[in-house]
């Protein structure tokens, strides 16, 4: 009898640690390398396009459609003195149709991370901190080189919330006005971008 106890002791804990897991890190996953041509570079800095389009709600189940039709786009390779898990951080920033809007998206090691700047502020999500080894669960990214050009495809896989609590904390918003101010938008599936940037 203890020992059916104990059994049932130690299962109740693996599911109470399982559940704590997924409620704390379930919008990421341990990542993969990425296997882009600049993955090993230290510095520099290239030019491209981006095309795609997002499909974004706000707060207000207000929709917006981003539109992106061979922006204007930029890759900027940063080296890392550190060279901790990485030796750069690539920096990807797109331009919508308009000009008006702008997507970031960065990886270092074997993490990544997406911005969109809109009127109302920097909305994020993932981070490089940490060991740097988990990326956004539901985007999926897959390079494609040619001779010129390498491709970024990111596709959105499911509905992501991004918020604008580490642009409000940027701006010297602190806590707890910041918990107060801070907004979300959900960047929906089937939302897809491609980065295409020139190698030289």
């Amino acid at each position: 009898m203890k020992n059916m106890k104990r059994i049932i002791a130690v299962l109740l804990l693996n599911f109470l640690i399982i559940s704590a897991y997924s409620q704390g890190y379930g919008k990421y996953k341990v990542g993969e390398n990425f296997n882009s041509v600049f993955q090993n570079l230290e510095k520099g800095q290239f030019i491209g396009t981006v095309n795609g389009v997002l499909f974004i709600k706000d707060a207000k189940e207000k929709e917006l459609i981003l539109d992106f039709q061979a922006g204007k786009s930029e890759l900027n390779v940063v080296y890392d003195s550190t060279q901790m898990y990485d030796v750069s951080t690539k920096e990807y920033c797109g331009w919508t149709t308009s000009g008006k809007t702008r997507i970031f998206y960065s990886t270092y090691a074997s993490a990544n991370k997406l911005s969109i700047e809109l009127s109302s502020g920097v909305f994020k999500i993932g981070t490089h901190d940490g060991a740097s080894d988990m990326v956004v669960n539901g985007i999926n990214y897959h390079y494609k080189s040619e001779l010129n050009t390498e491709y970024l495809v990111l596709t959105f896989e499911k509905d992501l919330v991004l918020d604008n609590y580490r642009w409000l904390i940027h701006q010297g918003i602190l806590p707890p006005k910041s918990h107060e101010l801070k907004q979300e938008i959900i960047v929906q599936a089937n939302s897809v971008i491609v980065f295409a940037i020139n190698k030289e």
